[in-house]
């Protein structure tokens, strides 16, 4: 069942993601540095923010679109497994800002139902190659 409608999840959680994690990273950006730490630099610490979010929830789910909806679906798994870790890295209390939490945490569950997606889709393609080799021997 989730193999039936997995293109078109992919494609509009994918997109859910980005435009979630785009918004983070921008709120992130425009705010002023986090105070109250003495060992990290607060503006490197926002910087390195800015462009995980940017990297892990913008670039890297963008292209999974690139190759099929049904290829490389571990791969996909994986990616959005990171994109999930790297926007919810986003909700800890040093670095955030407001309204950025909504917009933070929609985007890990899109990840994470993204990453369970892929992976129950490869299963069910695992499984379906295994029935045709029994049928065929």
């Amino acid at each position: 069942m989730v193999t039936h409608f997995y293109p078109v999840l992919l494609r509009v959680f994918t997109c859910v993601v980005a435009v979630c994690s785009a918004v983070s990273a921008t709120l992130l950006g425009a705010a002023p540095p986090p105070d109250g730490l003495n060992i990290l630099d607060p503006a490197d610490l926002r910087t390195t923010a800015v462009v995980l979010t940017m990297a892990l929830g913008v670039v890297a789910p963008i292209a999974m679109l690139i190759p099929g909806s049904l290829k490389c679906l571990l791969l996909k798994a994986g990616v959005f497994a990171a994109s999930g870790c790297g926007n919810a890295m986003m909700l800890s209390p040093l670095v955030v800002v407001p309204f950025q939490e909504a917009s933070t945490a929609l985007a890990v569950v899109c990840s994470v139902a993204l990453t369970l997606a892929s992976i129950v889709t490869f299963m069910e393609s695992v499984e379906r190659r295994n029935a045709r080799r029994r049928a065929n021997t």
